[in-house]
């Protein structure tokens, strides 16, 4: 869940302080300070230091990626806040703004600040994760061919059933890694060829299943030494207009042609399902697949007096649609998703940088 904001303000106190007190005050307890956000927060600042109209959004959160996999942070749930400021007044006035997108199924639990610049024009980043799982060691950046990585740690309460996708060259896998204690303990073998293998954990809650981690390992291939930032592809033929959401699904269907999957039908109660999911999400700012109130996908398709064999749900906050679908690739259980050949029924909705795909089988 990475979003970002920039912000002209100026600043009260010192920002982890802040943060943290207004956090506490407002029900969401106090979170743990971390060395690494620390440093993950001061690269950001730097690289968002500068001109009021900086980096666009999809390259800035693809520099926030690259510095959150580089520091071997692999939470799923990251809350960047980019502030922007002079003197030291009046930064709390600003938190409730920027904070009141956290949502309670996925409460901060760790943060990193830094600040950069002095004079009359500071850059303070705030980078807020919610981790629902702690890993007893951090998941490697790159490994061998043939490479066995474990994944083992603690879950967060509320949290179980867990298991373990990883999306390898030749394919996608899914290891339960169930234990009597809420642990997560899984073996994985890196044995699918050199290439970039993608790894969540996922674990079920009262708000449905959660991704609670998500990283990249390099197997026999090296890792980037800078950020990738792919160039917006050219846009469509003169006279011809394609809604977002027909052109997602269009690029969905060319992904799993190339799968050898038939296309998908285009199902309009699913649409106007995953429409108002979109409007949702872009009201709150931040990409959550049960929200209170709301429900998960099946309690939503219910209310509709819809029912349907297999169900997913796809989101994703994006530039334009070919941004969205390689956001759903970068994460293996979304990847899976639109490959399975058991789902036939697509509905999509947009709002504004928000992209949901519901996918069912009547």
């Amino acid at each position: 869940m990475l979003s970002l904001f920039a912000l002209v303000a100026a600043l009260a106190s010192p920002p982890v302080d802040g943060v943290v007190s207004w956090l506490r005050a407002h029900g969401w307890g106090a979170p743990v300070r971390d060395a690494l956000l620390d440093e993950v927060a001061a690269d950001l600042a730097k690289r968002l230091d500068g001109p009021a109209s900086g980096p666009t959004p999809d390259a800035a959160r693809a520099h926030l990626v690259f510095l959150l996999s580089r520091a071997g942070v692999a939470d799923a749930h990251v809350y960047p806040l980019v502030v922007r400021h002079g003197d030291d007044a009046g930064f709390e006035a600003h938190l409730p703004a920027l904070l009141g997108r956290l949502e309670r199924s996925t409460p901060p639990t760790h943060v990193g600040v830094a600040t950069v610049g002095d004079g009359g024009q500071r850059t303070t980043a705030v980078v807020l994760v919610h981790r629902g799982v702690v890993l007893d060691t951090p998941l490697p950046r790159a490994a061998p061919e043939g490479f066995t990585v474990h994944v083992a740690g603690a879950l967060r309460r509320g949290y179980y059933s867990p298991r373990v996708i990883l999306a390898t060259p030749a394919g996608t896998r899914e290891v339960a890694a169930r234990a009597l204690t809420r642990r997560v303990d899984a073996a994985l073998a890196l044995d699918a060829g050199p290439g970039v293998y993608g790894l969540e954990v996922v674990a079920d809650s009262v708000y449905g299943p959660v991704v609670l981690a998500n990283d990249r390992i390099y197997v026999g291939v090296d890792p980037p030494p800078l950020p990738v930032v792919r160039l917006a592809p050219a846009g469509p033929a003169a006279g011809r207009t394609v809604s977002p959401e027909r052109a997602l699904a269009a690029l969905i269907d060319r992904h799993r042609a190339k799968a050898g999957l038939p296309p998908l039908r285009w199902d309009a109660e699913l649409a106007l399902v995953a429409h108002e999911h979109a409007q949702d999400l872009a009201r709150r700012q931040t990409l959550v697949h049960a929200p209170p109130g709301k429900g998960t996908l099946v309690t939503r398709l219910r209310a509709r007096g819809r029912s349907a064999a297999w169900v997913a749900e796809n989101l994703a906050e994006a530039d334009n649609p070919r941004r969205a679908l390689e956001a759903f690739l970068a994460s293996p259980g979304h990847a899976r998703n639109l490959s399975l050949a058991s789902l036939r029924d697509v509905g999509v909705g947009v709002s504004g940088r928000y992209y949901v795909v519901v996918l069912a089988t009547r």
